[in-house]
């Protein structure tokens, strides 16, 4: 690479460097960076379900995932310098052809030519999917010609705890034991009384 392109190329790695370690100083230095109250404002999350703090926690967890890509970014822009230095700057380290000046001028610390780029994308998406050979792995269920301790056997050693000795109402329809006897819909026996019988009474009244 000529004298006059590894210079531009130099203060382009300088400018990212300095723009980046800006925006990770102002992040890190932010006191409320890490802490839920910058998305939440009420004073405890003791009564709180968790789910009620999705959106919160997303936020947070967006926030953190950005401040490590510009770490990463800061990391990739580093080395890019010390290989301008060796004269090692602009070669893809998969392939080791020269990046494309072009490219380069774009993302000025990649580190892969756009070749290698196409092919590596795939590789990555391929990461977080189960491979089709492995087929899908069964939810709750137990087998008979297996010795693992599955969810089914967890409830199954839980629920015998639940039964009770001599007890006639687990002969009875959804085998919940006492719970039987419970009205569906009705707590206390006053919500059985329907508007009509209320309408019937009062004209008799």
């Amino acid at each position: 690479m000529k004298k006059d392109k590894r210079y531009l190329f130099l203060k382009r790695l300088l400018e990212e460097k300095e723009k980046i370690t800006d925006i990770i100083y102002k992040m890190k230095n932010d006191e409320e960076l890490g802490s839920m109250d910058k998305y939440y404002t009420e004073l405890s999350f003791y009564d709180n379900h968790p789910a009620d703090l999705g959106t919160e926690m997303f936020m947070m967890e967006h926030d953190k995932g950005l401040l490590n890509k510009l770490n990463d970014a800061l990391y990739e822009i580093e080395t890019s310098i010390e290989e301008l230095e060796s004269n090692k700057y602009g070669l893809c380290s998969i392939c080791g052809e020269k990046i494309n000046e072009e490219r380069l001028e774009l993302i000025p610390y990649t580190k892969l030519c756009i070749d290698c780029s196409k092919k590596k994308a795939p590789l990555d998406e391929k990461m977080d999917y189960r491979p089709e050979e492995e087929g899908i792995s069964p939810f709750s269920k137990g087998y008979d010609e297996g010795n693992e301790f599955d969810r089914e056997d967890s409830y199954q050693e839980v629920a015998r705890f639940n039964r009770i000795a001599n007890d006639p109402s687990f002969a009875t329809g959804d085998d919940m034991g006492v719970l039987d006897e419970e009205g569906s819909g009705v707590v206390e026996e006053v919500e059985r009384i329907s508007q009509d019988y209320y309408d019937e009474t009062n004209k008799e009244s």
